[in-house]
């Protein structure tokens, strides 16, 4: 496909210009099908102290409900899929917990950061930990395609730094394909239109409302669900009984 000549050339110049090390980062993280995370959690590493994360932060602070769960560095009960999947069937709680050990993943799978006193940590943690909740309100599925989507409503919703690169690296590799290069790009502009009319989620506490059916959070939230393609979890996993 011609992405492992520039992944080669990146990675000889991004010791000297951190831009050019994030994004062969973001190359790395495409080319696997969104299947690395560590690559994500180097590339928020990366951003953590620098202006790009001081201005999601900012932006993030001008949703009420955001604020507020920064300022009380609100992160709720860890998710126990095991005591989810005994949830109300339709619930979020039990939806999110029979995908999750359908597909194998862990509820916790992210590294934790040392503490969350700072507001960079916090902001990461509390992406790290919705993200896969955001997957299941959201229908975007948890592997490729759905990933550029969730990804992309964190990024236009507040600039998460690693996910807008992540997007912008995507677009920018889907542009040297000769053959279905807009695919990459309808799969980022799908979660752009999931995130411009839905109400701001990095305010929003899941972990409250576990219980309540899947589609009233859709409704509250003014999510309307991908809910067909190949970046769905719903037509990934349509023999999932649920």
């Amino acid at each position: 496909m011609g992405y492992e000549h520039l992944q080669n050339t990146l990675k000889a110049i991004a010791l000297t210009i951190p831009a050019a090390r994030a994004f062969e980062m973001t190359v790395e993280f495409v080319l696997g099908q969104g299947r690395d995370t560590a690559t994500v959690g180097r590339l928020e590493d990366h951003f953590r102290d620098r202006p790009a994360m001081k201005t999601c932060i900012e932006r993030l602070k001008a949703d009420p409900a955001a604020r507020k769960c920064i300022e009380e560095r609100y992160m709720g009960p860890e998710l126990n899929l095991d005591e989810l999947v005994n949830y109300p069937r339709g619930s979020l709680g039990y939806t999110f917990a029979k995908i999750m050990k359908h597909l194998g993943y862990a509820a916790h799978f992210y590294h934790d950061r040392p503490s969350i006193d700072e507001e960079t940590d916090y902001v990461t943690m509390r992406v790290r930990k919705t993200h896969d909740l955001q997957h299941v309100v959201s229908g975007f599925s948890m592997i490729g395609p759905g990933e550029l989507g969730v990804i992309a409503i964190n990024a236009l919703q507040f600039g998460y730094p690693a996910f807008m690169t992540i997007d912008l690296g995507a677009i920018a590799l889907s542009m040297l394909r000769v053959e279905n290069w807009g695919t990459a790009i309808n799969f980022v502009r799908a979660g752009w239109n999931v995130a411009e009319r839905a109400k701001p989620l990095m305010g929003v506490r899941f972990e409250e409302g576990l219980d309540k059916p899947l589609d009233v959070w859709r409704k509250e939230l003014d999510i309307e669900p991908v809910l067909h393609g190949q970046n769905s979890w719903h037509e990934a996993l349509k023999g999932l009984e649920l």
